[in-house]
This record gives structure tokens, sequence and C-alpha cells, in this order.
């Protein structure tokens, strides 16, 4: 590899980083906004997110970003998860529903969940 080539590739690669994180977002905006047609009290919502919530904090610092892979995300998702909230998550979103992996839909809605509460903080 000759010089400029390494800047070439590190750039590329922040490009390929930059947008496999806006495609991530898109998800969660996506799941989120999918996850208001899943049936999920208002109670059940809230207690499952605290706990999240809790998970987050022992974590790190609070000012991050949740990620589809984190902790209190799969906390969440684990938490809320039903076959019933599932297949009203996909029903609600073509975008959701042409994903072939029914489990990243789902925690993307968590995440969704989770940013939702954190940025009330």
């Amino acid at each position: 590899m000759g010089p400029g080539n390494a800047s070439a590739v590190a750039s590329s690669w922040a490009a390929v980083k930059g947008s496999a994180r806006t495609t991530e977002v898109d998800l969660v905006v996506a799941a989120y906004i999918a996850g208001q047609r899943v049936p999920l009290t208002e109670q059940e919502r809230s207690a499952a997110v605290r706990r999240a919530l809790l998970v987050f904090a022992a974590g790190g610092d609070l000012h991050r970003e949740p990620a589809l892979d984190d902790p209190a995300v799969l906390e969440l998702a684990r938490d809320l998860d039903s076959p019933e909230r599932r297949e009203a998550l996909l029903a609600a979103s073509d975008q959701l529903a042409s994903l072939a992996d029914a489990e990243l839909a789902w925690r993307a809605y968590a995440c969704g969940l989770l940013a939702d509460a954190l940025g009330e903080e």
C-alpha cells in the first residue's frame, strides 16, 4: 500500500461506520414509531423501562446513546417480549416486516423506548 492509501482507507472506514450508525438510528426510529401499535399498558412499559434504566446506569456513562446490543436494551426487549407484541410491531411497519430478523426489529423497538426514557431525564 503506497502513501496516501491509508488515509483513503481510513476515510472509507469512517464513512462505513457513519452509514451503519445512521442505518441503526433509522431502524430504531421506525421501530419506535411502529411500537405505538404494540399492545402494552403504561404500567408495563414504565416498569420495564425503569428496570432497563438501572441496567443502563450500571453500564457506565449515562450520557452515552443506547445501542441495539446494549445490555439494557437486551434486558428491556426480553422483559416486554411476547409473540403478540412482536406481531403487532411487524404489522405496523413495512420496513420492519421486510427485515429478515424479527429479533433485530424487536431490539430496535426496545432501544427506542430506552432512548425516549433517557431523553426525558
